[in-house]
């Protein structure tokens, strides 16, 4: 049995095509659901204040659009609906697909690793 996470927040997959000069000539954007947990942390060493941050997103693997990407999603763009109820830009760094290797190979989530960007 595959218990499905619950997908609560409103997140956007942006996909761009780019002419052959690199400028970007058409992006589209599907809408979906997605889990997504931000962290931030602050650490103090030689005299120094670091700031990091860790955002994750899990997406539905049996949307059509992730799926017909073949859950290969690296590099794409993702806007996430923040707590401020702006959009957030995020770029996916790398997936891991979670998959039940022992319990009918069933795959349950696309667990995205992102990285804070700006859109102009």
């Amino acid at each position: 049995m595959n218990l499905t996470l619950q997908y609560k927040d409103d997140v956007r997959l942006i996909t761009s095509t780019r002419d052959m000069y690199g400028d970007i000539v058409n992006e589209v954007a599907h809408e979906t659901k997605g889990l997504f947990l931000l962290g931030t942390s602050e650490s103090f060493q030689n005299d120094t204040y670091t700031i990091g941050t860790d955002a994750h997103v899990y997406l539905d693997p049996t949307d059509p659009v992730i799926a017909s990407e073949g859950l290969r999603l690296e590099g794409k763009l993702l806007q996430v609906k923040g707590f401020s109820g702006k959009w957030d830009n995020y770029k996916i760094q790398r997936v891991k697909v979670g998959q039940r290797k022992l319990l009918g190979n069933e795959v349950n989530n696309v667990h995205c690793f992102l990285s804070k960007v700006d859109k102009s």
